[in-house]
């Protein structure tokens, strides 16, 4: 799901910070242009220092720093900033002519064509022929053998068997159901959750919709309960939704870093968790034993709750990756698969932790630039195979958030990978 977007800073809240980094950014550019490189420097390291994740920002003080003979600090933050997006300028600038001749600036050059370099290892296993459903979640009940996917236009729930027959699970806003984001069954309980929030790409947009949990019999599709936020919090955006061993149900709120369970006796949502650490949380997911709950930072990256103690961490990185723009993420094998489309090129990886579960010692890429990519968002894993959708379509509607025609669109493509 695409973060809230602010001017050309992914910010997370209309704010005074916000309008201070522009200022400082602003600033810097003024500078720039006037030469005055020692003022540039001062004014972009500032920004750097409110928004320290933005690839721009991080790029403009690899600039700074080359023209006022901080080369160490360039090479740094230009090697931060091509990892996030590997389409900035590095050759032919001479802006970089102190630094050019350096092993560690022919690093990052040689850096920057690794990750412009397609990487396609996974291959199609459904494709969807209705343009316009504009697919966010997926989910699979192994015990029936049945994908559900959620639709943010449509807002329903379908069912794709595996020999490619798709059917719905649910009509389109069936008892006020909205977009479609997070999906999960409990093959022993029989039960479906789907977490709905209200989008402007959604069929009758309706701004006064409140974000919902529903609650599904498996088999029949029967509604059997509906948990509404309250009339004050109707501007969350539920970005994920998954399943404790012991059935509790966990929601991500993306637009208000909260996290929320479902009190079952009171039929109310509650607030589980928050820190003033998020700036946007999207995907979540559980270490085997669920001491841990990771969640994605779409802006900083990886965090870890302890559940016990609910303390929280930020996962650290010991290899040349970038973990913004993460969407959905999933636990297998001491490792976190990672769907990352806040990113240039978009990317699937996989992140191999060390024995604490704290710091990422390793990867693979599993795709990076792949075809069918459009925005790859959520993913689901069975036994050892990975599912996900590769071209969501959030890209699919004009300036007023109408949909595309068909013509304009593509078709749904679910990718599946083999673990090893």
């Amino acid at each position: 799901m695409k973060t809230i977007l602010i001017g050309v800073f992914l910010f997370v809240a209309l704010s005074s910070t916000a309008q201070n980094l522009q200022q400082y950014y602003s600033e810097a550019m003024a500078a720039y242009k006037a030469k005055d490189y020692p003022q540039f420097y001062e004014k972009i390291k500032e920004a750097n220092k409110l928004h320290p994740y933005h690839q721009g920002v991080l790029y403009q003080l690899g600039i700074a720093s080359a023209l006022t003979g901080k080369k160490s600090e360039a090479i740094q933050n230009l090697k931060k900033a091509i990892l996030i997006n590997s389409e900035f300028k590095l050759e032919g600038i001479a802006d970089f002519n102190s630094i050019k001749g350096t092993p560690e600036f022919k690093k990052i050059l040689a850096l920057q064509k690794e990750w412009q370099t397609a990487v396609v290892n996974s291959k199609t296993a459904f494709t969807l022929k209705d343009r316009s459903l504009h697919a966010e979640g997926i989910e699979y009940d192994p015990a029936n053998k049945i994908f559900y996917l959620g639709s943010i236009h449509k807002q329903k729930i379908i069912k794709l068997t595996t020999d490619g027959k798709v059917s719905d699970f649910c009509p389109s806003a069936f008892e006020g159901m909205t977009s479609i984001f997070g999906i999960k069954v409990d093959s022993k309980k029989n039960l479906l959750w789907a977490c709905a929030s209200p989008m402007e790409e959604m069929e009758n947009y309706d701004s006064t919709a409140r974000s919902s949990v529903f609650q599904f019999e498996l088999s029949s599709g029967k509604l059997l309960h509906k948990y509404s936020m309250l009339l004050n919090k109707n501007n969350c955006v539920f970005g994920d939704l998954i399943l404790s061993k012991s059935e509790k149900v966990f929601i991500s709120d993306s637009k208000n870093n909260d996290i929320y369970t479902i009190n079952e006796k009171t039929n109310q949502i509650e607030p589980y968790y928050s820190s003033p650490e998020f700036w946007n949380i999207q995907g979540m997911a559980f270490s085997t034993d669920e001491k841990y709950l990771f969640i994605a930072d779409y802006v900083k990256g990886v965090y870890r709750i302890t559940i016990k103690t609910k303390e929280l961490i930020e996962i650290n990185t010991k290899v040349d990756v970038s973990l913004k723009g993460i969407d959905g993420i999933y636990f297998y094998n001491n490792s976190l698969i990672a769907i990352q489309n806040g990113v240039n090129p978009l990317r699937c990886m996989r992140y191999f932790l060390n024995t604490e579960l704290n710091a990422i010692t390793g990867f693979e890429i599993i795709d990076r630039k792949h075809p069918s990519f459009g925005e790859p968002t959520l993913g689901v894993i069975d036994g050892n195979d990975f599912y996900y959708i590769a071209n969501s379509q959030w890209g699919g509607y004009d300036n007023n958030h109408h949909i595309k025609p068909d013509d304009q669109l593509q078709d749904i493509i679910i990718l599946k990978y083999l673990l090893k």
